[in-house]
């Protein structure tokens, strides 16, 4: 009688994403990783504020009339992918909102200080590009090359200000729509 192997044990199959540590946003949509240099903007995520699942598939069983299944068809379910970006600095708030007019500064003081800044409107912003997820021991980076996004501004008890980026990956140009990439030695 033939002993029963295993091809790849435990151990050779231990490879964790950990948590997401960092996230960058590369303005560029649809490059290969080889091609990646530089990102545009590392984004300052709230460390709870991450979901990451691109969705269940939606499974049909075919079913005979004795009820005995002969097969299934899955299609692609809805992505679930959101974070949280901790910051109204003007860079991250042109990032994620559509501006609207110039630079405006108040003419009167609050406690001696006066405010400059720039207006916005509440029309949800199309944000194009790829994301790059780093795991909190870098062993591990997720790459998405082709990225749409969307924010919307929160501000809430019990938390710092922030936008809600509702992200949705597509495939890229050349049918990739995640790279998992493992540390090289």
């Amino acid at each position: 009688m033939a002993e029963f192997t295993i091809t790849k044990p435990l151990g050779e199959v231990k490879t964790l994403f950990n948590k997401i540590k960092e996230v960058y946003y590369i303005a560029t949509a649809n490059q290969l990783p080889s091609a990646i240099s530089k990102a545009d903007m590392e984004l300052p995520v709230i460390s709870d504020g991450v979901t990451f699942n691109t969705g269940e598939a939606d499974v049909t069983k075919v079913k005979l009339t004795t009820g005995e299944t002969w097969t299934s068809m899955a299609t692609a379910g809805d992505s679930d992918i959101t974070f949280q970006v901790g910051s109204f600095d003007e860079s991250v708030n042109a990032l994620m909102l559509n501006e609207q007019g110039e630079s405006v500064s108040m003419m009167s003081t609050i406690d001696g200080a006066t405010y400059s800044g720039k207006g916005y409107d509440l029309e949800p912003k199309k944000l194009t590009g790829a994301l790059l997820l780093c795991a909190q021991d870098k062993s591990l980076v997720i790459y998405l090359p082709n990225v749409e996004i969307y924010a919307s501004m929160v501000i809430e008890d019990g938390k710092p200000g922030y936008f809600n980026a509702k992200v949705t990956p597509l495939a890229s140009t050349t049918g990739q729509a995640l790279y998992i990439m493992k540390k090289g030695a």
